[in-house]
């Protein structure tokens, strides 16, 4: 007892230092050990949710809407456990403990997570290890957010307030360049080739995991030097029983001026041990009051959900629609679609400075006075304009998509492989057309034919030739509706597939590209002695091989399975049998084999039989030695596009006369990139003046011991506004992204106006003292300052 008040003491008579020297001297230096937690921890964070959304597409391979509901629903979780954090603080094991052990669990979800994404993506341990890893994370990442900061607080003395500043500064600093750094790292750590796949997702994740058990032992580091407070009332538990003890002694029918007033029904000062402390001022009715305040705050900051249900979506939506524009910026740099996020943590380091130094003061030189709420309603009405501006930018983007079939409709592809046999056309004695001969098309999609019918039907196309030696038939294909089909015709009979429309969603530059081959074993060279022929009419079953060249490529090995991002394979289990119909009786008189869709980058590549002399292994693929290959006598294809999905078919002639056709099938993306810049800047802006100003609203109407609630309330609107997203994307209510991006703006835009009348008939702006302690110790998040 006669300690404490000597050290109380001791801490008075040590003034402040102001001088650099003193404040170096007197610097408690384990708070650079928090500081650089802080810089791991958000280095992990947001590393790993740069480039989670593409993980659920790609590895995962969730539709583009469910992988934007599962990333909002791992924010949910992620801005919802800070509430958990705070009460096991300050109520129970104190801020120490809290950050040590639930860094450690965060630390293990980051493993689980990047341990799962080393297995390949038809492991059963997938989705569920990834999910339970993202749980993980986010119960972690928020169990610390309100501790870590104040933790730091904690290592000063409270009247150390120049100080303390320069901590919080320094503290912000870590934030944001750990956030930086991440966001225009991972993206090129996810897009390195790795295990046999294009992209490395165990590096962009395994990295993060890194940094966040190197964060644990950061902050473990300094146990002995950290100044621990123990835990005390945990003001959100106090708010919440105040709340719960209104609710219940209201219907007493003592008359009250608010219902929550009716907390105090039954409170006798003389029996607080708070209120004798006061020497007759009532400390439970001056905390009645400033919970008052609090609601009307927490009514001004209704339309904060809408704005985080807006703004996060950068992560998700706009990502997603950055993989359909083109990031080639010049012929040597290319833009990664994840990467794009990296430009708001950029921009909002600069804006503020200009907002705070430049635009505020000239705004207020011309006569308009910048109230926090007015600045808050400009910010608002910006971020609803950049939503606007990207359904506009999608509108452009939609040219580029395909055109998928309706619930009653299928659509039909027709290739023609004749040299000279062109074709009168027929659908259904309905849509009729000229097909030409020799038919290779890649600069125009072909426009498919469309074909009504039922669930499954079957389609009477007639195809008629004037010229010799052409055949005249029809084709029955037996269809679904709901799917697009490739129809090819060849020397050797037609045949038909279904043919998925999928752009490539890995955001490299790739092109994706399937093959249809119609060549009999006849027609194989001699020297691919690997061949497994069990007829003349069946034909090649193995790997054909699509390998790069250009200067890298060594004449003696053209094709090395080991070199990620080079080479590529028409792989066997991803072969069906292609069945070549005889055009005079229709019936299967071949077969051929079609494969599955590849997503290869830009470059001149040739084709190869392959075959592999040892078992193939999917992360351990073979040699270049110990791998035979045979080229096919057939031009180069050369793609230098992003996004395209080509469609290549090989056939005979006659005797060893091979020939391709290549065709596209859904046009490569012709949007630049750089148009998503615009709705970057106008969000950016709007965070400023909304995010930053509205906290800052926040936490000034409220009274200095309520101040940890506002924090807390605060952090709760993220997860508010990304369960908004999670609900509304669930329901599937919109047909494209563009639709979507103006409906959350006109959204935003009449929350807005919700909000400016609020601010004009029912706002009262609050006036309380500074308080010097409380100030010193006030601890504003600035995680969601970025």
């Amino acid at each position: 007892m006669h300690s404490r008040h000597r050290d109380d003491d001791d801490e008075q008579l040590d003034e402040q230092p102001t001088k650099f020297v003193d404040i170096a001297k007197k610097w408690p230096k384990q708070t650079f050990l928090i500081i650089g937690n802080e810089l791991c921890e958000r280095f992990s964070f947001y590393g790993m949710r740069a480039v989670l959304t593409l993980y659920f597409v790609n590895v995962l391979h969730f539709k583009n809407a469910h992988a934007t509901v599962f990333f909002h629903a791992f924010t949910v979780v992620s801005y919802s456990s800070p509430i958990l954090g705070s009460i096991l603080a300050d109520g129970y094991i104190g801020k120490f403990w809290t950050i040590f052990s639930v860094s450690i669990l965060y630390a293990i979800g980051q493993i689980l997570l990047a341990s799962a994404s080393i297995a390949p993506d038809d492991n059963p341990i997938h989705p569920w290890l990834d999910m339970l890893g993202l749980l993980i994370i986010g119960i972690g990442t928020g169990g610390i957010k309100p501790c870590v900061s104040a933790f730091g607080g904690d290592q000063f003395p409270a009247h150390y307030t120049k100080m303390i500043s320069y901590f919080f500064s320094m503290f912000y600093f870590s934030i944001n360049a750990g956030s930086l750094i991440s966001m225009y790292l991972t993206p090129y750590l996810r897009s390195v080739p790795c295990f046999g796949n294009d992209s490395c997702y165990p590096m962009a994740f395994g990295v993060p995991a890194i940094l966040m058990i190197l964060a644990t032992l950061i902050f473990m580091a300094g146990s002995f030097w950290y100044k621990k407070v123990p835990p005390k009332e945990n003001v959100i538990s106090r708010v919440m029983a105040t709340i719960s003890r209104a609710l219940k002694n209201k219907s007493s029918g003592i008359p009250r001026s608010h219902w929550i007033e009716h907390s105090l029904d039954g409170h006798v000062c003389s029996k607080s041990k708070v209120c004798r402390e006061l020497h007759g001022k009532c400390a439970e009715r001056k905390f009645v009051e400033d919970v008052k305040v609090l609601f009307r705050v927490c009514l001004m900051m209704l339309p904060v959900p809408m704005f985080w249900a807006l703004y996060d979506q950068q992560g998700s939506t706009w990502v997603i629609q950055a993989i359909s524009m083109d990031a080639h910026i010049t012929d040597s740099w290319t833009l990664i679609p994840d990467q794009m996020g990296f430009l708001n943590a950029f921009m909002i380091l600069l804006m503020i400075p200009i907002f705070q130094s430049g635009i505020y003061p000239f705004v207020e030189k011309i006569g308009i006075k910048l109230t926090l709420l007015r600045k808050m309603t400009a910010g608002g009405l910006l971020t609803a304009t950049a939503f606007i501006i990207c359904g506009i930018v999608q509108l452009f983007v939609n040219r580029d998509l395909p055109i998928l079939p309706s619930a009653d409709e299928a659509h039909m592809t027709i290739i023609n492989t004749f040299p000279t046999c062109e074709f009168h056309t027929e659908i259904n004695t309905v849509d009729s057309f000229l097909l030409p001969a020799n038919q290779t098309k890649l600069k125009d999609v072909i426009e498919p034919a469309i074909i009504k019918g039922g669930i499954e039907f079957t389609a009477n196309i007639t195809f008629d030739s004037d010229a010799p030696n052409c055949p005249k038939f029809v084709a029955n294909p037996v269809l679904y509706s709901g799917y697009s089909y490739y129809l090819a015709l060849s020397p050797i009979g037609w045949a038909y597939t279904a043919t998925p429309l999928k752009k490539p969603s890995n955001g490299q530059g790739e092109f994706a590209i399937s093959l249809n081959y119609m060549v009999s074993c006849d027609n194989i060279p001699d020297a691919v002695t690997w061949k497994e022929c069990n007829s003349s009419t069946s034909t090649y079953n193995g790997v054909i091989g699509l390998c790069k060249v250009d200067e890298l490529t060594r004449p003696e090995a053209p094709c090395d399975p080991k070199s990620d991002g080079r080479f590529y394979q028409f792989s066997p289990s991803r072969r069906h049998q292609l069945e070549v119909h005889d055009y005079q009786t229709g019936e299967i008189t071949n077969t051929g084999a079609t494969y599955d869709a590849i997503d290869v980058r830009p470059g001149t590549y040739r084709l190869y039989y392959i075959d592999y002399e040892i078992d193939y292994v999917h992360n351990a693929r073979p040699s270049a030695e110990q791998t035979r290959f045979y080229p096919l006598d057939l031009p180069p294809i050369t793609q230098n596009h992003m996004g395209g999905v080509y469609t290549l078919t090989i056939a005979t002639r006659s005797k060893l006369d091979v020939v391709s056709y290549s065709q596209i099938m859904v046009p490569y993306n012709k949007v630049s990139i750089i148009w998503q810049i615009p709705q970057y800047i106008v969000l950016t802006a709007g965070e400023v003046l909304f995010s930053v100003t509205g906290l800052e609203f926040a936490y000034s109407e409220a009274s200095p011991q309520l101040k940890s609630v506002v924090q807390a309330v605060w952090l709760f609107t993220v997860a508010v506004g990304d369960l908004i997203d999670v609900v509304i994307l669930s329901l599937n209510l919109f047909s494209d992204v563009a639709t979507q991006m103006f409906v959350f703006g006109a959204a935003m835009y009449i929350v807005m106006a919700i909000f400016i009348l609020l601010a004009v008939n029912y706002y009262e702006y609050a006036h309380y003292a500074n308080d010097d302690s409380e100030a010193a110790n006030a601890i504003v998040d600035t995680d969601k300052i970025q």
